[in-house]
């Protein structure tokens, strides 16, 4: 009888001196010959890493469409954590495309948002179209976290203080203006201030809330939004809403806007009865359709870049069409990661964190409570959380 006895080498000590070499040429300048190091392991194995590795290379040897290519395989393999949006922003940025450079630059956001270079590209970027609340967002994100505090960090966090002292100075005399029920000049003092500050929640919605007093309904009804966009649990901007919606006849937006009101109410038996009979009033009044005109402005917003805008429409269609769910529910999460990425990271960094916390190991626990206060608000109560857990080692 005739064995045979099958044998697979392995090759593991070879790909990591085949990786060591590539990454010492391309580490080195010598593009090609790292190119050529990383291209001969995709015969033993595939991997996000490697295709990122090609890319770059190809990046660095200028030819942009085949850096894309391996860029594009490398997303394919990891959608999230991944650095080639990174380059792909940049690639699409070299050809004019600005609208699929923020995309890809809002996902290496997503992956790393206390990226000073990304938060800058996103920030001149919208400025260059005009965004003036999306460009001082990531100004804002950039300040925050930039470590290279050189000649264009001092310009940009010298325009930005003086953006806040001119909109805080604005919001204070809008204040007394409404104390003074001087409606009209504080308005002007309002505009002047949503300006120069226009990311700021308090301005937005006051404005927003002296505009719905004044029944210029289509002026209460964009800073209430960006308000919302700001915070949207704020019972007083999504009661101030409704009644906006209410007043232009927009009863789907009523409806959406009543539904993510309808939480914040939960101990309040009144009101939450109020806010229920309200919504079985409008659900019957919409069809299997409703949604389309939501759905055609967060295409809109979408391809605008306009990220905020286009969750909250996204949101609105799924809320009035719950099996619409399958259909955006992956384009929901993705814009929110776009917007606030922070707050994946800082739950994530509490979690491991309080793990090598309660195993003694305050050293590595350090690491990941730092990393979530740099990430969290300072008024917030992760952030407190945090800092409570830092420890002397």
């Amino acid at each position: 009888m005739v064995s045979s006895d099958y044998y697979v080498q392995d090759n593991s000590d070879i790909e990591n001196k085949t990786l060591e070499a590539a990454k010492n040429h391309y580490k080195n300048g010598k593009y090609s010959e790292a190119l050529k190091l990383y291209l001969s392991l995709l015969n033993t194995s595939i991997s996000f890493k490697l295709y990122y590795e090609i890319g770059r290379c190809y990046y660095k040897l200028d030819d942009l469409t085949r850096a894309e290519e391996y860029f594009k395989k490398s997303i394919a393999l990891e959608g999230l954590k991944n650095s080639s949006y990174l380059y792909l922003g940049n690639i699409f940025y070299k050809r004019m495309d600005l609208r699929n450079a923020i995309e890809n630059w809002a996902g290496a956001y997503a992956y790393k948002p206390d990226d000073e270079a990304v938060c800058l590209n996103l920030a001149t970027s919208y400025f260059s179209k005009g965004m003036k609340f999306q460009s001082v967002f990531y100004y804002e994100k950039y300040l925050k976290y930039a470590k290279e505090k050189g000649n264009s960090y001092e310009v940009i966090k010298s325009s930005i203080d003086k953006c806040n002292e001119i909109g805080n100075e604005s919001l204070q005399k809008a204040r007394r203006a409404i104390s003074a029920r001087n409606n009209k000049s504080a308005i002007e003092y309002l505009t002047y201030a949503v300006k120069n500050l226009p990311v700021s929640f308090d301005i937005n919605h006051l404005l927003g809330k002296v505009y719905l007093e004044e029944n210029d309904f289509m002026h209460a009804l964009i800073y209430l939004k960006q308000a919302m966009c700001l915070d949207h649990r704020s019972l007083d901007v999504l009661q101030k809403l409704a009644s906006v919606y209410i007043n232009l006849g927009d009863y789907t937006a009523t409806y959406c806007t009543m539904r993510r009101l309808l939480p914040l109410v939960l101990h309040n038996q009144q009101e939450y009865l109020k806010t229920v009979k309200l919504i079985n009033e409008l659900n019957d009044s919409f069809d299997a359709y409703s949604y389309q005109g939501h759905l055609e402005w967060a295409k809109r917003y979408d391809a605008d870049n306009n990220y905020h805008m286009a969750l909250l429409e996204y949101e609105n269609c799924v809320i009035l069409k719950d099996s619409l769910k399958d259909e955006f529910g992956e384009r929901i999460e993705r814009l929110k990661s776009f917007i606030n990425p922070e707050e994946r990271i800082i739950r994530i960094c509490l979690e491991k964190g309080g793990t090598y916390y309660s195993n003694g190991d305050f050293k590595t626990s350090n690491k990941y409570f730092s990393k979530a206060m740099l990430m969290a608000n300072k008024n917030s109560s992760e952030y407190k959380l945090a800092k409570s857990r830092v420890m002397d080692v």
